[in-house]
């Protein structure tokens, strides 16, 4: 059943990392019942077994990915009738991480060469998830209109824009290579790199830079935001352009931008003693 369900999220077009999350969070599960059938599972079962995974130092949003991959796997088995009185885990309320610019400055000048710096750039001006940067195909961009055309979550397509700075790294990464893809794979051309290779990119670019702080494609993705609402673009806009189907789920980009105000007028106004 674990099988068939990961075969669903596959047929639907499920981000890679979601698929190897929940089949690896399913795999637990099962084992954690034992000889217990799945079919006879109880809601205190499921709350034994986030217990359990909370005293082997999962933190509160694991916990949480952990309970939406059971609750939907129970639903897509037909057990509905055992979720009724389940509720999910609370996760943590924390704002988003974000970069300044000085700081993304860092990180192209301690790069190795051209790819890493567009990887960088594109994430950085685009706001890009990293399933989507290692999707895309060199017939995705439109270098005279400055577009590039993204499949995002439940393959819908939407464009995003990058802006002139940009355009020559990208032509000449685009005439690199043969592949169809924008960064294919250096073991077989004919696939795009593996997103775990961005996020290793990332992570040696921030500690060589000397950033002190953890550098992901979602740390980019947040900063993209952060810097777009602070200088204003419109909330709604943003939620275009970061392919959010939800207008909620942008809206914590404007406690950020409200937390970066009060930073920036306490560096003018917290030595004020009065007049």
């Amino acid at each position: 059943m674990v099988r068939l369900y990961i075969s669903h999220l596959i047929a639907r077009n499920r981000s890679e990392r979601t698929i190897k999350s929940f089949r690896s969070i399913l795999e637990r599960f099962i084992g954690f019942l034992g000889s217990k059938s799945v079919m006879e599972v109880s809601v205190y079962d499921i709350d034994l077994f986030l217990a359990h995974l909370r005293q082997r130092g999962w933190k509160p949003d694991s916990l949480y990915t952990a309970a939406v991959a059971i609750k939907r796997f129970l639903e897509f088995i037909g057990k509905k009738d055992v979720l009724k009185d389940f509720e999910l885990p609370r996760r943590e309320k924390k704002l988003p991480r974000y970069l300044e610019p000085e700081e993304v400055k860092k990180m192209l000048e301690v790069a190795e060469d051209s790819k890493e710096k567009l990887i960088v750039l594109l994430l950085y001006t685009t706001g890009l998830r990293v399933a989507e940067l290692v999707n895309i195909k060199k017939s995705d961009i439109d270098l005279e209109k400055n577009t590039i055309r993204v499949k995002g979550k439940g393959s819908k397509e939407r464009y995003v824009y990058f802006p002139p700075g940009v355009t020559r790294l990208l032509a000449q990464e685009l005439s690199r290579n043969s592949s169809e893809w924008l960064f294919p794979s250096s073991k077989n051309p004919n696939h795009h790199i593996h997103y775990t290779t961005v996020e290793r990119i990332l992570r040696n670019l921030g500690k060589k830079a000397g950033l002190g702080k953890r550098v992901t494609p979602h740390v980019l993705r947040h900063t993209f935001a952060t810097i777009s609402l602070a200088s204003g673009l419109d909330i709604r806009e943003i939620q275009e352009l970061l392919g959010h189907s939800n207008l909620n789920t942008t809206q914590v980009y404007a406690h950020v931008s409200r937390e970066r105000l009060k930073r920036d007028y306490e560096k003018v106004w917290g030595a004020f003693s009065g007049l």
